[in-house]
């Protein structure tokens, strides 16, 4: 496993979208690489992989409504189609007009939303530690999903609700420190929204160049799961890694920099986006 001895972590910028304000980092000059954080999560969970990619990049990270500090308002929808189309509207007003897009775990399918909803803008995709076709077994253990992002909104079940879910994203290994119970609420909205069949259906519809890696070990998302989407996927990199868990954007920080730059699509020397 190759971490960098520091991570890096560019101040939060402020820009607009139809809805509402969002915020996010920018870093690097050069072809551009817009990261989706997992949920819960924000543009932190990239910070180990930005200091991994060089300056000849322009590495642009996204916080997505109601994460960091982009406000839950500026999109409500918590469905992959709405958080896609949230992506693209992000390119647009950084005036992005092409780019490679990665995602890491639940946030992969945001990113292939949004490179399916816009291929014109989107070069290339990279998956990290991505969800797949059909629940994997985190999911499969969480009984009732629908109840409880219903529960999440009723005055009297609210708050035992968020604690409960709280305490399971807890033992899941997510750190939930800094997590508000916004956060929370809204993480259970966006698992009870998860729709497999959209997310089999855009993996047939994808045409970009596609990286995926996952790690052997991961304890959130089985090996077999990996496998069966990769097959599924356009071609390009796969990266599988024997350890470094699910969140590989930090524990192979420097190998996934390494598998991007010399893809199609991720801005290598000699090939524009």
């Amino acid at each position: 496993m190759t971490t960098p001895s520091l991570p890096r972590d560019p101040p939060l910028r402020l820009a607009h979208v139809p809805g509402g304000p969002f915020s996010y980092t920018d870093e690097g000059a050069g072809p551009v690489v817009v990261a989706i954080h997992g949920l819960p999560g924000s543009v932190r969970d990239f910070r180990w992989l930005g200091a991994a990619l060089p300056d000849s990049v322009r590495f642009v990270r996204l916080d997505l409504p109601g994460f960091g500090g982009t406000p839950l308002a500026t999109a409500p929808d918590p469905s992959i189609a709405a958080r896609g189309a949230f992506v693209i509207d992000a390119l647009r007003a950084l005036a992005i007009p092409r780019c490679a897009v990665i995602g890491h775990s639940m946030g992969g399918a945001v990113a292939l939303s949004a490179a399916v909803q816009a291929p014109d803008r989107v070069a290339g995709l990279g998956l990290i530690a991505s969800i797949g076709l059909r629940p994997h077994h985190v999911l499969r253990r969480l009984a009732g999903p629908m109840l409880l992002a219903r529960a999440v909104d009723m005055p009297m079940l609210a708050g035992p609700t968020r604690l409960m879910f709280r305490a399971m994203l807890r033992q899941a290994g997510f750190p939930t420190q800094q997590l508000t119970d916004d956060a929370v609420a809204h993480t259970l909205r966006c698992v009870a929204a998860l729709d497999f069949q959209v997310q089999v259906r855009n993996t047939a519809q994808l045409t970009v160049p596609t990286l995926a890696a996952w790690a052997l070990d991961d304890s959130l998302i089985e090996r077999a799961v990996s496998e069966e989407h990769a097959g599924a996927l356009p071609p390009g990199p796969r990266l599988v890694f024997a350890a470094g868990g699910h969140n590989i954007q930090k524990s192979q920080a420097v190998e996934l920099a390494m598998g991007l730059l010399g893809m199609n699509g991720f801005g290598a020397p000699g090939l524009p986006l």
